[in-house]
């Protein structure tokens, strides 16, 4: 999930979404019955159902409408083992071979590739709780956080072959990596499992040697990060590495310079309420745009120092956000009948255009919900995930059209 890591970067249909069955994925689908659950913190309850995908609330000045999608733009996805409100995983678009790569985390296993037009789903890897990804800057490989273990997995992107890289503790007790970054030639891995200490390490990607704790603040060495946590690389400072913890509220952020293989503190900002969902910068490397939940806006921090430096004015719950090479900026929420996707204009106040994942065609269940941090842009699409409560095991990609 790395931002500037790889290739991965980060449209309003009909009230309900979304005029298409969806391709057919990898399998047959899997359903289930809705189930209660009881949300993590910091998240709200699901609604009861709607048919309809009800009303949406629009911006005060309203965006101008899409066609509806049609079935290549929605492609089922089943993930075995995935439980709606527990994503954890990634979106990654791989120009240079055509593909988007798609985690689901925590009790997955599948690392799934589509091509860019969501054609020829398929798994690739098999990755114990594969979370968050980035990939090498020539492309040759996928680095997957593997958030069941203690390890990060690497795919080879043209045969597929897959190897391990071991960032475990000598009492034998898992680490749960659930970002990777790469940074001055090295591997970073945020790693931190359920109620268990978080840190940020490193990989030395040729000898393959490790450290588990290399945070440097106040003259000393020691573990600043306290929950697992999301990694940002910058353009143009190949030594600077951004942290954003992922279970803390309001949550904190780093910013670290790289100096003899450790992260030394620079900066420390913090959201104003709520985890941090995903991290996007800005390709002048001025800013970065941090979804949390709340507030109820997409919040921008300077990379320098990490003091807030604007919004993007969206609604409830900010989870979601990725910016294309332009500037062009893709916010997602957590709505049930609002719009999910929103696009600005670099540094617009209003959306130029929105987009609402109701429930999908010939449904009658709850409204789909785009996931935190499954999010992704390349060229003029869009590429979200979303599930809904009636089907575990499944995710839909969300393919959609933006300005040119």
């Amino acid at each position: 999930m790395a931002a500037g890591g790889g290739v991965a970067v980060a449209a309003k249909a009909g009230s309900g979404d979304d005029g298409g069955a969806g391709k057919q994925g990898i399998g047959a689908a899997t359903a289930g019955k809705g189930a209660d659950r009881t949300a993590p913190p910091g998240k709200k309850p699901k609604p009861g159902q709607s048919p309809t995908g009800g009303p949406t609330a629009a911006p005060t000045t309203v965006p101008p409408t899409t066609p509806p999608a049609t079935d290549q733009d929605n492609v089922r996805i089943p993930m075995p083992g995935y439980e709606p409100y527990f994503y954890s995983g990634d979106v990654v678009v791989d120009a240079a071979h055509g593909k988007v790569y798609l985690t689901a985390g925590k009790n997955t296993k599948d690392v799934v590739a589509t091509d860019l037009d969501g054609g020829n789903p398929r798994t690739v890897a098999q990755v114990d709780g594969g979370a968050g990804m980035t990939l090498s800057p020539d492309g040759s490989k996928l680095y997957v956080a593997a958030s069941a273990g203690s390890w990060v997995s690497v795919i080879d992107t043209t045969t597929y072959e897959t190897t391990g890289l071991w960032i475990g503790k000598t009492d034998g007790t898992d680490t749960c990596p659930r970002d990777v970054a790469l940074a001055a030639g090295l591997l970073w891995v945020a790693w931190g499992c359920d109620n268990a200490p978080a840190g940020v390490g490193r990989i030395d990607l040729e000898t393959r040697q490790y450290e588990l704790n290399v945070t440097v603040g106040d003259g000393s060495t020691r573990n600043l990060v306290s929950s697992p946590a999301l990694l940002a690389t910058v353009p143009g400072e190949p030594n600077t590495l951004l942290v954003g913890e992922t279970d803390a509220n309001p949550a904190p952020l780093y910013r670290f310079e790289i100096s003899d293989n450790m992260l030394v503190l620079d900066a420390t900002g913090s959201t104003d309420g709520g985890s941090v969902r995903q991290l996007a910068v800005t390709p002048d490397g001025s800013g970065v745009i941090v979804p949390s939940g709340a507030p109820y806006y997409h919040q921008v921090f300077r990379t320098s120092d990490l003091t807030l430096a604007g919004r993007y004015q969206t609604t409830s719950y900010p989870n979601a956000v990725a910016i294309r090479d332009d500037g062009l900026v893709v916010a997602g929420i957590d709505g049930s009948y609002e719009d999910d996707l929103w696009i600005f204009e670099p540094g617009g106040t209003e959306p130029i255009l929105t987009y609402d994942f109701g429930h999908l065609p010939n449904q009658t269940t709850w409204a789909h919900h785009l996931q935190d941090g499954a999010l992704a842009v390349h060229g003029n699409r869009a590429y979200a995930l979303t599930d809904q409560l009636s089907e575990p095991g499944m995710l839909t990609l969300r393919i959609r059209e933006l300005p040119a």
